[in-house]
């Protein structure tokens, strides 16, 4: 490696508003980024159980880590927002969703991003716009309100609310429509954007019922198109479920190894497979993720100007089978893939996983379900103790792999065709495991977004910015020798 990647890091509006524009450049690019991305509203702090909790709760996981920064002087607070423009409303006209109304919010910081792009072009640093793909209004995460309508469905025809994420259902006509729409006006109002970043244009597999989305109705009139009758569908895909749960069921007491066994014997090598009882499914899933990213990317190309980036950020492999994200079908589409290695989620998924097939198992039994489940996923590179396969807390190491990190990143280039890709690391848990997490990324060569500025103490920005110093002159040496 000749040099360091490139790197960029995520800031949303808040820490502009809490601590000044021109000091948060600063220390972004104290650390040699050359780009940020950053979200079309505004914030302010709510009362306490109004609004939404800052930082997300991640399903409830969440809640052991409070911020790194203190954010209007503390980690952990409820916030509202508002947009940071006031949308022309005509662009929206019949369609289901519509932007989010101005409040005197929005007056306040009325020129704030514009002041965070002109600052950023003065200073040579390219600006990323980051929206929701599937969670209308589309601005932050905790936000959505999708409508009932517009709900992801299960092969039984019902929802599943206590999930982590919020998207609707992406074969959904009106959730395309609106986020084509948004894009194209936020291309419009900020032509000094450079990209946009699509965030969850898949449908997140955080745990095995919403891994077995989408019968939605629009979804379904997919299936029928294809060739698959969604009712034939939908009983291979709870048939499928009920052999796995009997076999997690009857091995989980049993330890890793056997478990594991018991669930490859199951079917377990389905949710992976061109072929089999849940082929159908996720390929509809694929299918209306590439719809929506492609409806973007029309809409991006209608406006007048240079080329807009589009980067979607996903789940890492193998989890794009699941989630039916695209990865090996968006030349053309994507300029960049955003693959993100945010480990604190991943025991977390496996835990989700194992209590969805195991329900009220005793806590050993769950530690080892959750231990095969993880191997199988490619999560770890094997722990001795299950049971710190869960949601670290902010001293904790992320209980992951070096082995296994690396290998998604593998993987990811070589299904993307071409495609190239983002590594993007998360900053929350200890200093020394997010400079070896970030390390570890950068030496697989691919640029680097580094995901939130609110994890990132100046302790940790001083040893990132550190590491990156010494690579780069390491390298410099190396190329005179």
């Amino acid at each position: 490696m000749s040099d360091f990647p490139p790197l960029g890091v995520t800031v949303m509006p808040e820490w502009f508003q809490c601590e000044g524009i021109a000091a948060v450049l600063d220390r972004v690019q104290s650390m040699g980024a050359t780009a940020i991305a950053t979200s079309p509203y505004v914030l302010e702090v709510a009362p306490d159980g109004e609004g939404g909790r800052e930082p997300p709760a991640d399903g409830e996981a969440g809640r052991v880590r409070p911020l790194d920064r203190a954010l209007f002087g503390r980690t952990e607070l409820w916030v509202r927002t508002a947009p940071s423009f006031v949308h022309d409303r005509n662009r929206y006209a019949g369609l289901r969703y519509q932007p989010s109304p101005p409040s005197a919010l929005t007056t306040r910081h009325a020129d704030l991003i514009d002041n965070v792009l002109a600052e950023a072009a003065s200073r040579g640093l390219a600006v990323y716009l980051q929206v929701m793909a599937a969670s209308p209004p589309g601005y932050r995460v905790q936000f959505s309100a999708a409508a009932a309508e517009d709900q992801c469905l299960g092969p039984d025809g019902a929802p599943h609310s206590a999930r982590v994420d919020r998207n609707a259902s992406l074969a959904s006509g009106e959730v395309v429509a609106y986020v084509a729409a948004l894009v194209a006006e936020l291309a419009e109002r900020y032509p000094s954007v450079g990209g946009f970043r699509l965030d969850w244009p898949e449908y997140p597999p955080y745990d095995l019922t919403s891994a077995l989305f989408d019968f939605h109705p629009a979804a379904t009139q997919k299936m029928a198109a294809a060739g698959d009758d969604p009712r034939d569908v939908a009983r291979r895909a709870l048939a499928w479920r009920a052999d796995v749960r009997q076999a997690a069921r009857a091995a989980a007491g049993k330890g890793p190894a056997e478990v594991g066994r018991a669930l490859d014997a199951a079917g377990w090598g389905a949710l992976f497979a061109d072929a089999g009882p849940l082929a159908a499914l996720f390929a509809t899933k694929r299918g209306a993720s590439r719809a929506l990213l492609a409806a973007v990317r029309r809409a991006l190309d209608g406006v007048p100007g240079p080329r807009r980036l589009l980067e979607p950020q996903a789940f890492p492999p193998p989890f794009h089978r699941i989630s039916g994200f695209p990865l090996g079908e968006l030349a053309g589409i994507a300029d960049r893939i955003g693959i993100k290695l945010y480990t604190m989620h991943w025991p977390m998924i496996a835990r989700y996983w194992a209590r969805d097939l195991a329900g009220d198992a005793d806590p050993a039994a769950l530690d080892a379900l959750t231990a095969a489940i993880a191997q199988r996923f490619g999560l770890t590179d094997g722990l001795a103790d299950d049971a710190r396969l869960r949601y670290p807390e902010p001293h904790e190491a992320h209980p992951v792999g070096a082995i296994s990190q690396r290998a998604k990143l593998t993987t990811a280039q070589v299904v993307t065709s071409g495609v190239p890709i983002t590594a993007f690391v998360h900053s929350y848990g200890p200093l020394a495991d997010v400079v070896a997490r970030y390390a570890l990324a950068a030496d697989a060569g691919t640029a680097l977004w580094i995901n939130r500025y609110g994890y990132l103490s100046d302790a940790k920005i001083a040893a990132l910015a550190a590491h990156r110093r010494g690579v780069t002159a390491r390298a410099g040496r190396h190329a005179g020798a």
